[in-house]
């Protein structure tokens, strides 16, 4: 967008000297004048508009609630919506109108950090707000059911973080997890989601690749963004309540990956699923003041460490011998990851590492690996095409 130009360079350009009979003068009609009043009147407009630039299509519901009232915030078909004691049951919409579903709210319990090992468990990663294409690993691999409902019966579904930022459907991606966690359960499956480092970035109010829905939303309720998602939220508790790194059998899981400075008895599962709720919802002023803090928001935190999948000096590579350590620590044989975006599904550490991050819009155009299936002591890049699978 250009710069407005300065009211003070106009007068400037507008004043123009003149000498008459040996007297120096600066012509300043009323015609200039009348024209700097109507640039003045654009410019205020045009700073109008911006600020209140239109609402998205559809957007929500937030949940949020008081001591006395339920109050639910949404945008549908561009207008903005606030109902007061709202249902326990609403439909969420994609933002382009082409996915609708049905969510019934459902005690929020804070997950366990270690599960017995499952013969199959669907691995996705980094989903950041494409609904299309989460929608469309999970439909061909009978994840889900034309009504969008829980079919994959007694096996697990993990995805490793970061769903916020970049996309337009951040709700109904989170709302269909949530959904969906409420009937595996039942069905005596699991959905697992792990927290990533654009949870926390938009929880500490950094709003960097954050679409203008989300922020124009915010503007209009007079509420910072991250308010929507508070300890007062239907989303937020349930986020809140969500692990960073998981055990299913001798598979471990974690968003960006586990450093060296992990080794030792300090750091268990619990205490960095812990300490990293405690810290989640502080701006990073607040962070620097914890020791414990400015390590699990740090590069070489679970949510930002880069060196299992990256050799480069800057992030710190993990040595051989440091991955035996961390494995012997937790008691694992293979660590899955996200964060790091690859071309396809990899491995590393002659494959006790893998990277499951794609570019998922990207990856479905052109029919490349968006996720990995592990089956048993098996594992198999998974594709949109159903049939298609290899073994890696």
């Amino acid at each position: 967008m250009e710069k407005s130009m300065p009211i003070q360079t106009l007068y400037r350009m507008m004043a123009i000297k003149h000498t008459i009979q040996g007297y120096t003068c600066t012509i300043f009609c009323r015609y200039n004048l009348w024209i700097i009043f109507l640039l003045s009147l654009f410019t205020i407009g045009n700073l109008s508009a911006q600020q209140s630039a239109p609402l998205s299509q559809h957007d929500g519901p937030y949940i949020l609630y008081t001591a006395d009232q339920t109050k639910q915030i949404r945008v549908y078909e561009g207008q903005l919506e606030i109902q007061q004691n709202s249902t326990p049951t609403f439909e969420v919409i994609s933002e382009n109108g082409e996915h609708r579903f049905q969510v019934a709210l459902h005690p929020i319990e804070t997950p366990k950090a270690t599960y017995s090992s499952n013969n199959e468990i669907l691995v996705l990663s980094d989903p950041h707000g494409d609904f299309d294409s989460f929608h469309a690993i999970l439909k061909a691999h009978r994840v889900i059911g034309e009504q969008y409902q829980w079919t994959f019966d007694k096996k697990h579904l993990v995805v490793i973080g970061d769903i916020f930022d970049r996309g337009e459907d951040v709700l109904p991606l989170f709302w269909l997890l949530y959904k969906l966690e409420a009937e595996a359960s039942a069905a005596g499956g699991a959905v697992h989601f792990l927290l990533g480092n654009h949870e926390e970035m938009i929880l500490r109010g950094n709003l960097k690749y954050a679409k203008e829905k989300y922020k124009t939303l915010a503007s209009q309720l007079g509420k910072n963004y991250e308010d929507l998602w508070g300890a007062d939220s239907e989303l937020g508790r349930w986020l809140i309540s969500r692990n960073t790194i998981e055990k299913i059998g001798d598979n471990l899981f974690v968003h960006a990956g586990l450093s060296a400075d992990l080794i030792g008895d300090v750091w268990s599962m619990d205490a960095i699923n812990d300490s990293t709720r405690a810290y989640i919802h502080q701006k990073k002023e607040e962070r620097e003041q914890s020791p414990a803090a400015r390590f699990l928001f740090g590069s070489n935190g679970p949510l930002w460490y880069r060196g299992m999948v990256r050799t480069e000096e800057k992030y710190n590579p993990l040595s051989v011998a440091d991955l035996q350590h961390i494995m012997d620590q937790y008691r694992i044989k293979r660590i899955f990851l996200g964060h790091t975006i690859f071309p396809e599904v990899s491995s590393f550490y002659e494959g006790r590492v893998y990277g499951v991050n794609v570019s998922n819009k990207s990856n479905r155009d052109k029919g490349h690996s968006r996720g990995l299936l592990i089956k048993g002591n098996k594992r198999y890049r998974i594709y949109d095409d159903p049939k298609k699978k290899e073994r890696i």
